[in-house]
């Protein structure tokens, strides 16, 4: 579990995964949280996620979690790392907040919690972000903690993706 001062950011394993698959109702009582209806926009990632997972044991810190806002014991999003650090040491965040919870430093503060929680690992020396081409609310969040955009990449899904990284100090 990653905390912030305002997050409680949990590690999904077999328990939460399944829950997840069984519905809002049932990830709400199993965490002890409230969820809302529509807490994620990548409801379809998880299963994928979940298989990918299962496979391989070393993933299971580097993959998905899901972020609680604690004054309201509310979860608001998911986010996670993109698979373990290679063999360059890099690792790639991600994260989502809902709607009514954006423009209030939460994204920012789980990004500030991913960051920290990858730089306390010895083998991650840089980690890595994309966004979309274009001005938003997730590159000035990976501004402010000190990532700078390094090259424009094109994905076959996304389009034209603008890459963002920052190393160990």
């Amino acid at each position: 579990m990653i905390l912030t001062p305002h997050l409680r950011i949990i590690s999904c394993d077999d328990t939460l995964y399944d829950a997840i698959r069984m519905g809002n109702n049932t990830l709400a009582r199993v965490m002890g949280v409230n969820v809302p209806k529509k807490w994620t926009e990548f409801r379809d990632t998880f299963t994928p996620s979940y298989h990918r997972w299962k496979a391989h044991p070393p993933l299971r810190d580097w993959w998905v979690y899901l972020v609680i806002h604690v004054p309201d014991n509310m979860l608001i999003g998911s986010c996670g790392y993109k698979g373990e650090p290679d063999s360059d040491g890099m690792v790639e965040i991600g994260y989502e907040i809902i709607p009514s919870y954006r423009e209030k430093g939460l994204g920012t503060e789980t990004a500030k919690g991913l960051l920290d929680n990858a730089f306390q690992h010895p083998s991650v020396r840089k980690v890595i972000a994309h966004t979309l081409s274009e001005e938003n609310a997730s590159g000035h969040i990976l501004e402010k903690l000190g990532f700078a955009q390094t090259e424009d990449i094109r994905d076959p899904d996304e389009g034209l993706l603008w890459r963002w990284e920052i190393s160990r100090r």
